[in-house]
């Protein structure tokens, strides 16, 4: 237990990247995905984003040395409309790159939906569903879902954008530099200063992201839950929207809040300390240049040619500094996305093959254990039991008593902290999951719909792949067949009016049903029922559990229920309390001991005479 806490312990903390790993895995996710067309389309964007300024800016030093050369007015001016044609024609096809660059991008960013899907079902549901791997999920979805400003696409974007600006600074370095170290030296360390401004601000600004980012996640809750129509009955009712009002208001106030400090920190004080800089920069270089051309040392061509190198300097500069902070900022939300991809892919399964696939089979548990994350008390604690091939029990109990909990982990969605599960003899951690799970139907208590057909919600895959035979027997078995006849698109229906306006929402005890019908389509030769009926009446239960007892014949079958109209179709009985088996035995026999089974069935009785 101790090594299990230190091991929750290592995984709270998120994992951080250097941001070259995370650039070079998400080129690297590009190549993947898209082939060359994206680096080609990013080169020539690269090319035309720094030759298109530059030609722009050396016009007006043009069109004077044209003048200084003598060219007679019709010649300058056949020149000039060259020269802007060929100029318009750049500037478009840099506006088409950047646009198809865009779309690309995008793209990319939808096209990773799938995997982080596949991460989120590859991931052991134990560490799945604990509140650490929530957390973590909602990071990695950040990375992708968080639209066009903010995740990998916005990364992409950054380096893209730092790199033209890059390429420009160095450009005009060059040339500045050629004629005038001194002025580059001063260009460089005014913008080194800038940068550093910038970055130290940004690197301040992160825990206030965080904690906006915190806020809006409210905001978002508070909206949806407020706007559901399952709610809407109770909020309604209890007077609610007053408090809900109150709680978005102070949500509010914090982003208001939030939003006055990082202006100041990210925007305020870094636009001061840049125009100073500028400033100074502005002073020193103009003046000097004027200087220069005063005293004769510079052509006025040359002269016009530097002041635009200097101008421009500035407005290569602010750009990439922004791509810089833009790189660093959304660097976090790769982190994120990656470091969910990781804990994703702890495989917590063997690779052997489950024997026997297909028949009924025994399963034991040896001394098994489990407590839920951060709880000091264990849900089930020493339970030993050994069901044989095909036969029937049922695990009853009061709420909590851990019987859901025993479902889980005989599923093996659950790993025991303590003993171990067999399957025919064999240790389930050595057997491939994904096989284990095959070999088993279950209903669990929580019955939900996709907003899919209803023959897809039965089957688990698409229409063209359902065996419409045994939909229909499923159906059948299930009871459900008739209310199914009864809808306009039969099985074709949708289920719920998420994706078909024209939807049917079932009720609680025709969800149940539908769950029975997709375990029997399955036809696993180990059949679980975790509450099967809880939203039926007492008379419907009994009837359907009949009807249970005749569809499980030769399977493997657990039956869970607080209720006990399960247990007289089954050879044993198990009465859990406390996370371990306190009654064993038959249904007379249990009876017969008067103990805590006998006083809850009598308790029950007057429902079932």
């Amino acid at each position: 237990m101790a090594m299990s806490k230190m091991k929750t312990k290592k995984e709270a903390t998120q994992r951080h990247y250097s941001l070259w790993d995370n650039y070079r895995t998400a080129f690297s996710w590009v190549r993947q995905m898209d082939g060359a067309v994206y680096f080609t389309l990013l080169a020539g964007g690269l090319v035309l984003g720094v030759l298109c300024p530059f030609l722009g800016m050396a016009l007006p030093g043009a069109v004077v040395y044209l003048l200084e050369s003598g060219w007679r007015a019709e010649q300058i001016f056949l020149a000039l409309a060259g020269y802007v044609i060929f100029l318009q024609g750049l500037q478009t096809a840099r506006s088409y790159l950047e646009n198809r660059c865009w779309d690309r991008r995008f793209l990319f960013r939808i096209k990773m939906g799938p995997q982080l899907f596949e991460a989120g079902m590859d991931a052991d549901y134990q560490d799945f569903e604990s509140r650490e791997g929530q957390k973590k999920l909602l990071a990695a979805k950040r990375n992708i879902y968080s639209g066009n400003a903010r995740g990998i696409e916005a990364f992409l974007k950054a380096f893209q954008n730092f790199w033209v600006h890059f390429l420009g600074l160095l450009l005009y370095s060059v040339i500045i530099g050629r004629q005038n170290a001194g002025i580059l030296l001063l260009l460089v360390g005014l913008t080194g200063v800038s940068a550093a401004v910038r970055i130290v601000s940004r690197r301040k600004a992160i825990p206030w992201d965080e904690e906006y980012e915190k806020t809006w996640d409210e905001c978002k809750y508070l909206g949806r839950e407020v706007l559901a129509g399952a709610n809407g009955k109770d909020i309604r009712l209890y007077h609610m929207w007053k408090w809900f009002s109150e709680e978005f208001e102070k949500l509010q106030t914090r982003l208001i809040g939030w939003g006055g400090r990082w202006w100041w920190c990210c925007n305020g004080r870094v636009e001061i300390v840049e125009k100073s800089i500028a400033l100074v920069r502005d002073l020193l270089i103009y003046g000097y240049l004027i200087w220069q051309m005063l005293q004769g040392s510079m052509e006025l061509s040359l002269f016009l040619v530097d002041i635009g190198i200097t101008a421009g300097f500035g407005e290569w500069m602010l750009p990439m500094l922004d791509a810089v902070t833009e790189i660093l900022e959304n660097s976090r939300y790769m982190d994120g996305y990656r470091d969910f991809l990781e804990f994703a892919g702890k495989s917590h399964g063997g690779r052997k093959p489950v024997e026997n696939p297909g028949v009924s089979h025994e399963i034991r548990l040896e001394h098994v254990s489990f407590r839920y994350e951060g709880s000091e008390e264990d849900v089930i604690h020493d339970l030993s039991l050994t069901i044989a091939a095909g036969e029937k029990i049922a695990l009853v109990g009061m709420n909590g008593a851990g019987k859901s909990t025993l479902v889980k982990l005989i599923c093996g969605l659950y790993r025991p902290c303590e003993g171990r599960i067999l399957l025919d003899g064999r240790d389930i951690a050595e057997l491939s999951l994904e096989e284990y799970r095959r070999e088993f139907s279950v209903v669990f208590q929580d019955v939900f719909a996709f907003s899919f057909s209803l023959s897809d919600n039965v089957s688990c895959r698409g229409a063209q792949f359902t065996d419409k035979e045994r939909l229909t027997q499923s159906l059948k078995k299930a009871q459900l067949w008739e209310r199914v006849q009864s809808m306009e698109k039969k099985e074709g229906t949708y289920l719920n009016k998420d994706i078909d306006a024209a939807g049917v929402s079932l009720s609680g005890g025709e969800l149940q049903k539908l769950m029975l019908a997709r375990a029997l389509y399955k036809d696993g030769p180990v059949v679980i029922l975790d509450e099967p009926t809880a939203a039926l009446d007492p008379l419907a239960e009994s009837s359907l559990y009949e009807k249970y007892h005749e569809m499980t014949g030769g399977k493997t079958s657990i039956f869970i229920s607080h209720r006990l109209s399960s247990t007289r179709f089954c050879s044993r009985i198990l009465y859990l309390e406390g996370g371990r088996i306190l009654e064993e035995g038959s249904h007379e026999e249990l009876l017969a001991r008067q103990g805590a089974y006998a006083a809850m069935y009598h308790t029950q009785a007057q429902y079932y005479n």
